[in-house]
C-alpha cells in the first residue's frame, strides 16, 4: 500500500470512529425568553369597631370630666395615607367630617365635645390603634328626676367616625 492510500485509510478510520462515538450521545440545546409581571394593587383601609365613649358626671361639678373608652383600630395598605373625621349623628355623614364635634345630649341635657387622638396616619399593613376622645365641661346641671340617670333612650347619643382614604 502506498503512503497516500495509508493516509486516506487512516483519515477514513478516524472519521468512522468519531461518528461511532458521537452517534450514541444527543446534543442538548436550550434557549430563554424574558417576560414582565404586571401587578395592579388597589389600596384599602378597614375600620374596626369603635368603642363607646363613657362619661361619669356629677351635676354642677367644678372641673371638666374626660371621657373614657372610644378605642378603635385601622388597618391600611402599607404606606397608604388616611385621615379621620367626626360627624354629629348616626345618619347623613358627609366626608371628610370635622376634627371635633359638640353635642348636647337630648335626654340628660349635658354638653360634651368629642375629638380624636390623631388626625390620621399612614398604613403599615398592620392594625393601628386610636381613640375618640371626649370632654364634658364643668358646672353643668343636667336634667334628671331621680338620684341617677343615664342617656339610654337619648335620640342623639350615636355619633359617626369617618375614615377617609
Amino acid at each position: 500500500m502506498s503512503k497516500l492510500h495509508m493516509k486516506k485509510l487512516a483519515v477514513a478510520v478516524a472519521a468512522l470512529g468519531a461518528v461511532a462515538i458521537g452517534s450514541g450521545e444527543a446534543q442538548a440545546a436550550n434557549t430563554t425568553g424574558t417576560f414582565n409581571v404586571s401587578i395592579t394593587l388597589t389600596s384599602t383601609c378597614t375600620l374596626g369597631t369603635v368603642g363607646a365613649v363613657n362619661f361619669a358626671y356629677t351635676s354642677a361639678q367644678g372641673g371638666a370630666q374626660p371621657g373614657t373608652g372610644g378605642a378603635f383600630n385601622v388597618t391600611c395598605t402599607n404606606q397608604f395615607p388616611y385621615t379621620f373625621g367626626l360627624f354629629a349623628g348616626a345618619t347623613g355623614a358627609t366626608p371628610p367630617g370635622t376634627s371635633t364635634i359638640n353635642v348636647t345630649d337630648n335626654q340628660v341635657a349635658l354638653n360634651y365635645t368629642l375629638g380624636l387622638s390623631a388626625a390620621g396616619g399612614t398604613g403599615n399593613g398592620a392594625s393601628q390603634s386610636y381613640n375618640v376622645t371626649g370632654t364634658m365641661g364643668a358646672n353643668q346641671s343636667g336634667t334628671c328626676t331621680t338620684a341617677s340617670c343615664t342617656n339610654g333612650t337619648s335620640t342623639n347619643a350615636v355619633q359617626t367616625l369617618i375614615l377617609n382614604y
